[in-house]
């Protein structure tokens, strides 16, 4: 066999390098999903001062965004499974997920500033990390205590001195919106303890959304906040329009990317997303906090990066 011959076989065995675009495909969509993410807070403030009431809002743009990512999915034939174990995945996911922390952001939007609304779900991470041992799926490490720590002292530094928050009033709502990272905090855990069925993106998506709206539906009726699109208000119906859009890039991203780079990285964008969106609460409408507030937000990141790079144990080959 000649030599030329050798190094030529030799060249066909090596696996091919994955092309530059293909290696900065996780970027990019992480990027996407950063700012996509992050404009759900100014949108969430528009709504609630022009747009439907809150259960009609998110009713409408979950159903809006399930129907269209379902014809989607049909059209990729990947429609959702309706198994027992799905059902419960879908159920449980939308109610953390979607229905109970998203109703409660559009909830709290007319109560509180955006930035404050969006400061609190930097705390998901420690949230994660706090019922991870209650359920004892992680184990105590000292980088991990100070993070708590550090998030208790940011919550402290917004509701406790007179000066954090333009009234005081405020402080009871911003104490109801920490349910909102404790939910996304349960979906997390739920989903690591549960392990749902693999499910394509699109049809998983469909089936969160779809369900979140059915929860969503007999409390949008009981209350009265019944309401045929369009509405009398354009910057309410346009709010309305770009949840639906921002939920069709949202969720389908969301599960992809969980896959493709891991739950580190995805943490990382959760972080990137609220540091933005608290910037837009600034660009948009001109929201000035006080030095309590700054403190606060360096506390929290501070808290969380701790815990995200906690050390963790090797796992056993």
């Amino acid at each position: 066999m000649s030599a030329d011959h050798s190094l030529s076989c030799e060249k066909a065995a090596q696996p091919a390098r994955p092309s530059t675009a293909r290696r900065m495909l996780p970027y990019i969509l992480l990027a996407i999903a950063i700012v996509n993410f992050s404009l759900f807070f100014p949108v969430n403030r528009v709504a609630a001062e022009h747009g439907p009431p809150f259960f009609a809002f998110v009713f409408w743009y979950s159903f809006g965004a399930g129907v269209i990512l379902l014809v989607v999915a049909a059209i990729r034939r990947e429609l959702p499974r309706l198994t027992k174990r799905r059902l419960v995945a879908y159920a449980v996911s939308s109610f953390l997920g979607y229905a109970a922390p998203f109703s409660l952001l559009a909830f709290v939007a007319a109560k509180l500033p955006s930035g404050i609304a969006v400061l609190l779900v930097i705390l998901t991470p420690v949230f994660t990390y706090l019922f991870s041992l209650m359920a004892r799926t992680e184990r105590l490490h000292w980088t991990s205590i100070g993070g708590l720590v550090l998030g208790v002292a940011g919550i402290l530094f917004v509701v406790v001195p007179s000066g954090s928050l333009p009234s005081a009033d405020m402080v009871g709502w911003a104490l109801i919106s920490l349910f909102v990272p404790a939910c996304f905090a349960g979906l997390n855990v739920f989903t690591e303890l549960y392990h749902p069925p693999a499910t394509p993106p699109f049809a998983l998506s469909a089936g969160v959304l779809l369900t979140g709206a059915l929860m969503l539906l007999p409390l949008m009726l009981a209350t009265g906040q019944a309401y045929i699109f369009p509405g009398p208000d354009l910057d309410g119906d346009l709010a309305l329009l770009a949840g639906v859009v921002i939920n069709l890039i949202m969720w389908p991203l969301f599960y992809f990317l969980i896959k493709l780079t891991g739950a580190f990285q995805f943490s990382i964008m959760n972080i990137a997303a609220v540091v933005l969106g608290f910037v837009w609460s600034m660009v948009f409408f001109a929201e000035a906090h006080s030095h309590y507030v700054w403190i606060a937000m360096a506390l929290m990141l501070a808290g969380v990066l701790m815990i995200v790079l906690r050390p963790r144990p090797a796992k056993n080959a």
